[in-house]
């Protein structure tokens, strides 16, 4: 039985949710405000048409939340080289999901209850039985905003018939029938309840927009990103924000005109813009710097002991960082399938080059050491191997 209804929650959740709306508003335009306003006339249409056209709105948006893919991290994917990386804080290393066995982009997050990684995700709702995430938040939030419409639409209007009735009551002695008094009392109930906490559920996502975070990093105000690029740990807090303006139209588009009409998201979800101004974890303000940040380190790192995570250079002037930075090149291999069940993470970028370039030292050490004699030969030769002095570099 629990398995069932496991299965059925979902849809019957988004099904109440539906008729919920419905209930409201049409039973309160049938049996209260039709009757208030009297019969089809151009004032009754110029008023009940906005309505419906804001329910219709919120429907649609609600579909599409519904609907729409949040986003998953694609199968086998990998972290790809960029001047800032959101890092595991423990370990400083790219962030990894085992459950998933595979890497996460940043602001990605596992949700128990998908059983997946989201991309950009804000949180899991079971009011649209899905979890709200890069992809279908712009959805989320028009619904919210279209809903707040409704319910203050529609409470004004109830709230002047429930007047009205006040009015004639008292001076005209004319009561409404059940019918109408039962219908306006539940209405006007629910639209209050509706207005209210959706009110206050939209005013906080127009903050996380406004600010460009998600629910999650709301949770974790007091914590802050790890942020790594060119050897520089930096524990940031709101790294990507852009500024209201851009904040808004990473979520709603890029034109004012369209925010509110029903459309996709741009973009990948797997990469974000990083704001060179940010404050760290103590409140202080800094500036993240990427012009260090060249080809020939990576390509030359294999020589060296500093890899991309490791090198540090002097510093210069600033300017905007963007994360998505061409050519990309893959930070590792892709995780090997027998890796599925394992506890310990894959080996990162920056630890494997670091290792080979030691061990390439060492090497290089040891064969130096073997064929330098008193006398200056340079070569030691056996029945087994011959060692030759390595190559000036």
């Amino acid at each position: 039985m629990s398995n069932f209804w496991e299965q059925i929650k979902g849809p019957f959740t988004v099904a109440s949710v539906t008729i919920t709306i419905l209930f409201i508003t049409y039973s309160s335009q049938i049996f209260v405000i039709w009757p208030f306003l009297g019969a089809a006339n151009i004032h009754s249409i110029f008023i009940l048409v906005p309505l419906n056209f804001f329910v219709l709105m919120a429907l649609i948006n609600y579909f599409l939340t519904c609907k729409t893919d949040p986003g998953s991290v694609p199968a086998r994917w990998i972290p790809r080289q960029q001047a800032f990386i959101e890092v595991k804080k423990s370990t400083h290393t790219p962030r990894f999901c085992k459950t998933c066995n595979n890497y996460k982009p940043p602001r990605t997050h596992h949700c128990s209850t998908c059983n997946r990684c989201v991309l950009k995700m804000d949180h899991h709702c079971p009011w649209v039985n899905n979890c709200v995430g890069f992809a279908n938040y712009c959805h989320f939030f028009r619904f919210l905003i279209y809903v707040d419409i409704s319910s203050i639409y529609l409470f004004i209007l109830l709230s002047c018939r429930l007047a009205q009735l006040v009015r004639d009551m008292r001076h005209y002695d004319i009561r409404p029938t059940a019918l109408e008094a039962a219908f306006l009392s539940i209405n006007l109930i629910l639209a209050a309840i509706v207005m209210i906490a959706v009110g206050i559920l939209t005013s906080y996502h127009i903050y996380c927009i406004a600010t460009n975070t998600t629910t999650i990093e709301g949770w974790e105000k007091g914590r802050s990103l790890t942020i790594k690029g060119m050897g520089k740990i930096q524990n940031i807090k709101c790294p990507y924000d852009q500024g209201i303006y851009k904040n808004i139209q990473s979520v709603l588009g890029r034109w004012p005109i369209f925010w509110l009409i029903p459309g996709p998201i741009s973009g990948t979800g797997l990469d974000f813009p990083i704001t060179t101004k940010c404050i760290d974890e103590d409140g202080e303000s800094i500036i993240l710097d990427d012009k260090q940040f060249s080809s020939s380190t990576s390509l030359n790192r294999s020589a060296s002991m500093n890899s991309q995570w490791t090198s540090t250079t002097e510093d210069h002037q600033h300017e905007p960082v963007k994360v998505d930075i061409t050519p990309l090149m893959p930070l590792k291999t892709k995780p090997s399938i027998n890796t599925i069940g394992s506890r310990s993470m894959p080996n990162t970028p920056g630890s494997v080059l670091t290792f080979a370039s030691t061990a390439t030292t060492l090497v290089d050490y040891y064969s130096h050491k073997l064929t330098t004699k008193p006398n200056n030969s340079t070569t030691v030769e056996s029945s087994d191997y011959s060692i030759s002095p390595p190559l000036h570099r």
